[in-house]
């Protein structure tokens, strides 16, 4: 009799208390991890990361919580494509140029003078994403895609007016195709990571940069630049992604509000982001009236138009002989360029 009491009383203690179990793990916080390499004062991390993680968790009542980690702390530039898929971060912001060869179809959208701006060159990657690029992210969860603005040229000893006088200059490449840019256009390219722009210029290791307007505000380089030629040469194709896993084995009312706050409509916010900070760091630049700005002709520009033509034929061979749609690719960039400006 004994037994069957002790019986029941298990029984029934299992029977109240699972509704309780349930509802404990149904209100338990996720937590998330989101790594990227910049600072947290950069723009980025103040108007998009943090903006971000803040809508899901108040889409989620406070049960999903995004921790960022800023600075590298997960991994520099070339790691976190790797951190994401090992699990070391749960979302990461990536640059896929500065893993060469690894996200060969989006490098399209790497070669120079595509696009005119951050939200036009974010316009064209989702024009592209589900035909072209999609098997380039097929391992990651995609949550947004966009662009930095277009590559400026930055000098400290002269001025760049001509294309002859990049002549020997030491000049930072923001990636693979821009080092073969510049070399086309007789200057001596120099890679390195951009976080080391300040130093590089101050030792005078670098006579100058490719990079978008923005750089001169998150290196604080209004005392070092001197000169900035307004070419548009390039964009950097930028997404943030996340461990597929991870966000499989997460709950449908988490899943839906990640898909909520990311997206298009995103990417879209986060190229406007670069797009204003551009506008403001010209703005700052007059103000101060330390750099000049140099712009162009439209012949002019047209001379370093034409002097990198070669890249996208190089570029269709290239990624040709590597198996993909090479000259239907670019085709499609370039008329989705031409569509959205």
């Amino acid at each position: 009799m004994r037994k069957l009491i002790l019986w029941l009383l298990v029984f029934f203690f299992a029977l109240c208390s699972g509704p309780f179990v349930a509802h404990q793990a149904r209100c338990e916080t996720i937590q998330l991890k989101m790594a990227h390499f910049m600072s947290p004062m950069h723009i980025q991390h103040r108007k998009s990361f943090v903006p971000f993680s803040k809508k899901v968790e108040e889409l989620t009542g406070g049960r999903v919580k995004i921790k960022i980690y800023p600075g590298g702390a997960l991994g520099g530039p070339k790691q976190l494509p790797d951190a994401v898929l090992s699990g070391i971060t749960d979302i990461a912001f990536i640059i896929p140029s500065y893993s060469t060869g690894r996200f060969i179809r989006m490098s399209v959208l790497g070669l120079p003078f595509m696009v005119n701006s951050a939200l036009h060159a974010t316009k064209v990657i989702y024009d592209l994403y589900d035909k072209y690029l999609a098997e380039d992210f097929k391992d990651y969860k995609v949550l947004w895609f966009y662009s930095c603005g277009t590559g400026q040229l930055h000098s400290v000893p002269k001025p760049i007016q001509n294309i002859s006088d990049l002549n020997g200059m030491k000049m930072r490449a923001p990636s693979a195709y821009m080092s073969k840019a510049l070399k086309l256009l007789g200057a001596n390219p120099v890679g390195m990571p951009i976080s080391k722009l300040t130093i590089s210029l101050e030792k005078g290791v670098i006579d100058g940069m490719l990079t978008p307007y923005s750089a001169v505000e998150d290196f604080r380089l209004f005392d070092l630049v001197k000169y900035i030629t307004e070419v548009k040469m390039y964009v950097s194709p930028m997404a943030v992604v996340m461990n597929k896993r991870k966000f499989a084995s997460l709950p449908d009312f988490a899943k839906k509000a990640i898909d909520q706050a990311s997206g298009r409509q995103w990417g879209l916010h986060a190229a406007r982001v670069y797009g204003s900070e551009d506008q403001e760091v010209v703005e700052e630049i007059r103000r101060q009236g330390k750099i000049t700005i140099i712009k162009l002709s439209d012949a002019k520009r047209r001379e370093f138009i034409e002097r990198l033509k070669v890249m996208q034929r190089d570029w269709v061979r290239d990624m040709t002989k590597k198996g993909l749609p090479a000259k239907e690719i670019l085709d499609a960039a370039l008329k989705s360029a031409a569509r959205n400006e």
